[in-house]
């Protein structure tokens, strides 16, 4: 299994084919890629990512592999892989959020993130749900995969 990268160091060089490198939304596009071979248009930021894409692409051979749009007060669960997001409000410049779901157990969901100061965080399952089940709360919601591909257990994170 191949480990996700989380680029913190922006000292670094970075030559990323999938955005800006250390932005949100390449982590979110590199993920869905390294995972599943998948991939979306361009767009502007998480914001724009939540509301316009309901669909990611299969480079192989162009297949079109609709998207779950989960939103409050519809979360009943978070799943390996889900893609979570914020709204946009002046902190994230207007922006917006997205993470990706690395573990959860029923009892606890791990995020990784790129932009934040913190590249893992940790909430308990029913902390998170209550936040994300508020109607126009900080999050705008997740997206998921179908069910039918297969989903890694957990998603090892390397911090570089």
């Amino acid at each position: 299994m191949s480990m996700l990268q989380i680029y913190m160091d922006r000292r670094r060089k970075i030559k990323t084919e999938y955005g800006i490198p250390f932005e949100c939304v390449e982590l979110a596009r590199r993920f869905y890629n390294q995972y599943y071979g998948l991939t979306f248009p361009s767009i502007r930021d998480a914001y724009q990512m939540f509301k316009k894409i309901d669909s990611l692409i299969y480079t192989g051979n162009n297949q079109v592999i609709l998207l779950q749009t989960i939103v409050a007060p519809n979360i009943d669960r978070i799943c390996v892989g889900d893609a979570l997001f914020w709204r946009r409000k002046e902190k994230n410049d207007n922006y917006g959020h997205v993470s990706i779901i690395v573990y959860s157990d029923g009892k606890r969901v791990v995020i990784a993130q790129q932009n934040q100061k913190k590249p893992l965080k940790e909430y308990t399952t029913m902390e998170i749900q209550k936040k994300l089940n508020i109607k126009n709360g900080k999050y705008m919601g997740l997206k998921r995969l179908p069910d039918w591909i297969p989903k890694p257990s957990m998603i090892y994170v390397k911090v570089v």
